[in-house]
């Protein structure tokens, strides 16, 4: 089953492919509020590099949150569009469990990572997870919650990764393992992710799915005096 990624949750505009015998290939760029303009431009990249057509592939596999709310939007509506367009189906993958995957691949000893990504106004989304003999598995629903109180706990032998690495350095000092997030976002890794959770039996009508925000989205009117 060729299958396409997309991972646009963070500053991190990320594809990839995937198929039955494992991942293929990625392409990413880190930049904030260029996924508009380069994720069209990746995908085709990422196809011509790889010799495949779009009408070649069995479906797309999308990260559906948390994160950034403007990265989701457009990285879902840029899914539904191909697979209206190709009529291939699209699935839905949980980006944090997407990222803890990400992260065991990398460090395969590591038993717990928690996964920190800014929700704004002081407050962060937070996934903690268990790893066993390369079995990932969520310890704690994602949450959104203060830096302190979701670190103050943490045990020394826990993997951080986050998009605000100075923040929880400075909080906790370098006694703990903290890495920047960005290069656990992965297209290829959604992909790969999308293939098992379709082999499981799990489907998805892509003209109802809408991205995890788990908070709202406010709109702030500045005046001309700035308040």
């Amino acid at each position: 089953m060729a299958t396409l990624g997309i991972e646009t949750s963070t500053a991190v505009c990320s594809v990839g492919l995937a198929d039955e015998f494992g991942l293929q290939s990625e392409r990413s760029l880190i930049e904030s509020h260029i996924h508009s303009e380069k994720l069209l431009t990746l995908i085709q990249e990422l196809c011509d590099e790889q010799k495949i057509k779009l009408s070649q592939l069995d479906g797309v596999a999308i990260s559906i949150g948390p994160g950034s709310f403007t990265g989701l939007r457009i990285g879902l509506s840029t899914a539904k569009g191909l697979c209206f367009a190709l009529e291939k189906p699209l699935i839905a993958v949980p980006t944090f469990l997407s990222i803890a995957k990400s992260v065991v691949l990398s460090h395969p000893e590591c038993a717990r990572i928690i996964v920190c990504i800014d929700a704004k106004q002081r407050e962060y989304y937070i996934g903690t997870y268990d790893q066993n003999n390369g079995d990932v598995r969520e310890a704690l629903p994602v949450q959104i919650r203060s830096l302190s109180s979701t670190l103050a706990a943490v045990s020394l032998k826990t993997l951080i990764v986050t998009d605000r690495t100075d923040e929880v350095k400075t909080k906790f000092g370098d006694s703990r393992i903290v890495e920047d997030v960005f290069s656990y976002c992965r297209g290829d890794i959604i992909a790969r992710m999308g293939i098992e959770i379709w082999n499981d039996g799990k489907r998805n009508l892509w003209e109802q799915m809408e991205p995890i925000y788990l908070k709202d989205f406010v709109v702030r009117i500045q005046t001309k005096s700035g308040k």
